[in-house]
């Protein structure tokens, strides 16, 4: 059943990464990527490190991509610089074939993940617990819908499952060897997400409670795995880039640093260890840019996060059987040998703990995508739940039961995986938004419906592109001029737009696109400009126009 999710997965991942617009954030990385390689230089991407972009977008090369090398490059607007690439290869009708090139990375990297997660759960439980915990990540419609897009969150969750993996070998047979390892798993996990900072502290305490000796050979091992780390960081960096940046990129850089280190006490002591200026000045315009920022979950909205919105995003996006799993496998661990128990606490649940304690705190509530580490290594402790029920006749028929479910999920979201959700959350719309179910993936499948209808659309899209001539932008409009079709992306409705939309949230949609993360309205006469409620009314799919609820 593994192997049956493995080629439903690859192959409903390339389809839809053929189908699928750019995401909002894959214009800014994928530009970041191609201009990297074509310049060999790294001034254009402070937000991240590169190393997702640059390994995304290696095989977009090979679709010839439009890079310009205009004022944008040379000052280090790296936004400018998105407007310009992204735009220039719309333009040259090239943008379809690059952005597919640069997916097949992203579906590779989740593959890897599920091998990883085979392989963890496998050393720490049994063959069994690593085919569960390899289903489980296969089986779940939202690393599909993440998977097939080029972005950091799947990147660096096979990064995050590396620095795992290491750290149990290295508690298996502890060794100088193997603390390098995990010094080069940070290193690489530094180079694609700067939460991995949070890994730092955590690996390294793990590997020193592995060493069993004296201060001595504690302090080797945990030395030795850090400046594996710090080189490392240094090494990929420059190894790409021989020289940071000079004239007017590095003084953005320096600018943005300087304004992090005097607004954040959290973020000075980071920005003091001297990292490569890059690296630097991508953590200090994170730190400048998390703020409290619009957010909507099961028809409530608010401003920040509130710590409910991870477990309930959660509850609305996994099929009740897996959620179960999740919630009931980790307690599988209980019946296992404690030397294996402690293993898994400090090298698998530990981290996944942290780093979901981390961004459970930061202020964007932007979808599961942002904790995907972290039910990743749930994923393998929850793996545990397999090997006592394999030894039972009753067990083994639940999990053949989970296996069925799990691939008809699979194959109900093999079109549109972003916005799937399962029963009861239906329609999708109604419970979630943002990347839980529009990402701006549908800009190509709106200019094409666009054609003969001038509709009024407002969807986010990457920077650099528009929705089309053929439209008209309702945000702006007066709702009392609005007449004939209107578009809506689901985060415009209720997350980006709300207050400018709240008129159309009363209305009911008579149709969607790309499975439901666009809504699609008619109106005979001009609707009212009275708010509606938060949450978006049922819709009435079909009908002739959109009434009022």
């Amino acid at each position: 059943m593994v192997g049956v999710l493995l080629v439903l997965f690859v192959v409903a991942g390339l389809v839809q990464a053929w189908t699928d617009s750019p995401t909002v954030d894959e214009g800014v990385d994928l530009s970041s990527g191609l201009s990297h390689w074509v310049h060999h230089d790294l001034r254009s991407s402070p937000e991240h490190p590169p190393l997702p972009q640059l390994l995304a977008a290696a095989p977009a090369l090979a679709a010839q991509p439009i890079v310009p090398q205009g004022e944008a490059w040379r000052s280090g607007d790296w936004f400018a610089q998105t407007d310009a690439v992204l735009g220039a290869n719309d333009r040259a009708g090239r943008l379809r074939r690059v952005v597919f090139l640069s997916r097949l990375v992203p579906l590779l990297e989740a593959v890897g993940c599920a091998v990883l997660l085979f392989a963890l759960g496998r050393r720490l439980a049994g063959q069994e617990a690593g085919l569960l915990a390899a289903g489980l990540w296969l089986s779940a419609p939202f690393v599909l819908g993440l998977g097939h897009v080029q972005s950091i969150d799947v990147a660096f969750t096979l990064a995050t499952l590396v620095v795992v993996l290491t750290l149990v070998r290295h508690h298996e047979a502890p060794s100088l060897g193997r603390a390098a390892a995990v010094g080069a798993g940070l290193a690489a996990a530094l180079a694609t997400r700067h939460s991995a900072v949070v890994l730092v502290p955590v690996a390294l305490l793990a590997v020193g409670l592995a060493v069993r000796g004296d201060r001595r050979q504690v302090l080797r091992h945990v030395a030795l795995g850090a400046l594996v780390a710090y080189l490392g960081l240094w090494l990929l960096y420059r190894g790409f880039d021989l020289t940071p940046p000079t004239g007017a990129p590095a003084s953005r850089f320096e600018g943005i640093i300087a304004t992090a280190s005097g607004d954040s006490a959290l973020a000075r002591p980071v920005l003091a260890v001297p990292a490569p200026q890059e690296w630097r000045a991508g953590f200090g315009s994170l730190t400048i840019t998390s703020d409290a920022r619009p957010a909507w979950l099961f028809g409530q909205a608010w401003e920040g996060t509130r710590w409910w919105f991870f477990p309930g995003s959660l509850v609305a996006k996994v099929a009740l059987p897996t959620l179960v799993v999740l919630l009931l496998g980790p307690l599988g661990w209980w019946r296992t040998d404690p030397r294996r128990r402690r293993r898994a606490a400090l090298c698998v649940a530990l981290p996944a703990v942290t780093l979901f304690a981390f961004t459970a705190i930061q202020p964007l509530a932007l979808g599961l995508r942002l904790i995907l580490p972290s039910l990743a290594l749930w994923m393998v402790l929850a793996g545990a739940a397999a090997v006592p029920l394999v030894r039972a006749r009753a067990g083994r028929w639940a999990l053949g039961v989970l296996a069925l479910l799990s691939t008809v999920a699979l194959v109900t979201a093999s079109s549109h995986a972003l916005p799937w959700t399962p029963p009861p959350f239906l329609p999708a719309y109604r419970f979630v938004s943002d990347s839980n179910i529009d990402y701006g993936q549908d800009l190509w499948r709106i200019r094409t419906w666009s054609e003969g209808r001038e509709p009024w659309v407002e969807v986010i899209t990457p920077r650099g592109l528009e929705v089309g001539a053929a439209t008209r932008s309702l945000v702006g409009a007066d709702p009392r001029e609005v007449r004939g079709w209107v578009a809506v992306g689901v985060t415009s409705l209720t997350v980006v737009e709300r207050d400018e939309l709240a008129w159309l949230r009363k209305y009911c949609p008579v149709g969607t696109l790309g499975g439901g993360s666009t809504l699609v309205y008619r109106f005979a006469e001009p609707p009212s400009a009275a708010p509606g409620p938060d949450r978006p009314v049922g819709p009435c799919f079909g009908a002739d126009r959109s009434d009022r609820d």
